[in-house]
């Protein structure tokens, strides 16, 4: 049997490798495994592999560092990169290598196995000079970083223009999935082989690529008729939509189609238009998306969130009816797909913090103890897949809320208020802070301040001087305290501060107060 060597920073990575393929029947054995490079290297010159699959970077030593470091070894075996990361220099610099492929991640398992297959088959092929051309094989990795740079990430690659001047029609279709193992089930059903074959016989080149876990094609024609592409494109994708296909074992696929450009490096602005026309369909659960509404869609979205957000900062107090009419709005916008998945996320949080943030303002509730944390939530409705579970999470909140509330505010002021004046009578000695106040009963300090008042008719400072002051008089009629005595024991550590008060709120100072009561008193004893 071949020996196989896998070397990656991720375990998750070399446990899926080694194990989710069946390597015995491609005559395939695990010789070992490692983290990092320089691992790598001990390992692999101990076990003598066949084949060596290798990431680029890498603690230690980065992946070409260690092919580099094999062949001033003279180690044999044959290299596979397979990467995260698919910019040209790393190609070139693989081909350089004479590595058998450039894989970029995520690589699908059966192409790994194909390209361990081939790498062994070219082990073979050593032994017959004849038929080693490297050259040929290593093009098709050159090939795809040329391809993922110039349509995936927008750069501009230098290579050969000329095979491509023959057509004048380019444009991109880019599929996605919700299911499950989709890729791979895509590949089972034969849609990405029929695909380039439905096409061909249109008069239409297909170059096909996986990346991010989404199928692109750029599609190439020299269609008389300007418009033509764009409809055989959009047909295609309905007759290989799970709509179009019944036979595509229950499948869910989302074609999003580019709008035609006429030249071959601006074809990744209809890669851009295709993908998000993609990411739309899989948010709303729609088969085509047709790319040239993009613009359209985008201009819509920026104009109804700003107009979301000027009348979302409008509202300063809650009502339930006001937010529920938005809420509505909001659900028309989803329903109709008029408006891009991130407008109606950001939408949605919006509407959602000012929810919670005037709620929390005029009930003087701590919004965590309805809803729980509240940057879950707001996470939750960022991470939303489809428009079904983002429009589930904003109305739970919303009826969760109004729940609590409907619940809890025709009885909340009035306990509220008696559990205030309980703790004040209990505490008007000390050094009440409004803050530690609101805190000790969770809630808003301005609705505490607020509540009182209105619902008392005197602020909480009023209730506790009032508090206060009786208890002063009850002192200076009943005690021989001094009056420096009475003050610290009603909370007043300034004497002179206490008699300013006293006098204001009773018209007379302490002393006299105490003066005159005492008089009553030994006056009423005598008679």
């Amino acid at each position: 049997m071949y020996k196989l060597f896998i070397a990656d920073d991720e375990q998750l990575v070399v446990e899926t490798l080694s194990t989710m393929i069946d390597w015995n029947a491609s005559g395939v054995r695990i010789a070992g495994t490692a983290n990092n490079g320089k691992q790598a290297l001990e390992r692999i010159l101990q076990s003598d592999p066949d084949v060596v699959l290798t990431d680029i970077r890498m603690p230690g030593m980065s992946g070409l560092e260690l092919i580099r470091a094999l062949k001033e070894r003279g180690c044999k075996a044959e290299c596979i990169i397979v990467s995260g990361y698919s910019e040209f220099e790393y190609a070139k610099e693989a081909i350089e290598l004479e590595a058998v492929d450039y894989l970029i991640k995520p690589a699908e398992l059966e192409e790994v196995a194909r390209t361990v297959t081939k790498a062994i088959e070219r082990l073979k092929r050593k032994t017959d000079p004849a038929e080693n051309r490297p050259e040929q094989r290593i093009a098709k990795a050159l090939d795809r970083a040329v391809f993922t740079d110039l349509i995936v990430h927008a750069k501009r690659p230098s290579f050969d223009r000329a095979p491509y001047e023959r057509y004048g029609q380019f444009a991109a279709i880019v599929i996605g999935s919700p299911a499950t193992h989709w890729l791979e089930r895509m590949k089972n059903n034969g849609v990405t082989d029929a695909l380039p074959g439905f096409l061909a016989n249109r008069g239409i080149v297909v170059d096909l690529l996986y990346e991010q876990q989404k199928v692109i094609l750029l599609c190439m024609a020299a269609l008389e008729e300007s418009g033509s592409l764009s409809e055989i494109l959009l047909a295609t994708a309905a007759a290989f939509s799970a709509d179009g296909s019944p036979d595509s074992d229950d499948l869910s696929l989302s074609f999003g189609i580019g709008p035609v450009v006429s030249g071959i490096m601006d074809a990744h602005l209809s890669f851009l238009a295709a993908d998000q026309a993609c990411q739309m369909g899989l948010f709303f659960g729609v088969s085509v998306m047709d790319g040239n509404r993009w613009p359209g869609i985008t201009r819509v979205s920026e104009r109804l969130l700003s107009d979301w957000s000027e009348r979302i900062e409008s509202l300063t107090l809650y009502e339930q009816k006001e937010f529920e009419e938005l809420l509505e709005r909001w659900t028309e916008w989803g329903t109709g797909r008029l408006i891009a998945p991130v407008t109606l996320k950001k939408a949605g949080i919006q509407w959602v913090n000012r929810l919670l943030d005037l709620i929390e303002q005029d009930y003087g509730i701590k919004i965590e103890s309805v809803i729980g944390d509240r940057t879950r939530l707001i996470d939750g409705i960022l991470e939303a897949p489809d428009w079904a579970s983002l429009q589930k999470q904003c109305q739970d909140c919303a009826q969760g809320v109004q729940f609590y509330l409907n619940v809890t505010k025709t009885t909340l002021k009035e306990k509220v208020v008696q559990e205030i004046k309980a703790y004040l009578e209990s505490h008007y000695h000390e050094n009440i802070q409004l803050d530690q106040l609101a805190e000790r009963f969770d809630l808003n300090s301005s609705y505490v301040s607020n509540l009182y008042s209105k619902s008392t008719g005197q602020t909480i400072l009023e209730y506790i001087t009032l508090l206060r002051i009786q208890k002063a008089k009850q002192m200076l009629r009943e005690s021989s305290f001094k009056i420096s005595k009475i003050s610290q024991n009603v909370g007043y550590d300034n004497q002179r501060y206490f008699c300013q008060v006293f006098k204001k709120r009773v018209g007379v100072s302490p002393g006299q107060y105490r003066e005159d009561h005492m008089i009553k008193v030994e006056e009423s004893r005598s008679s």
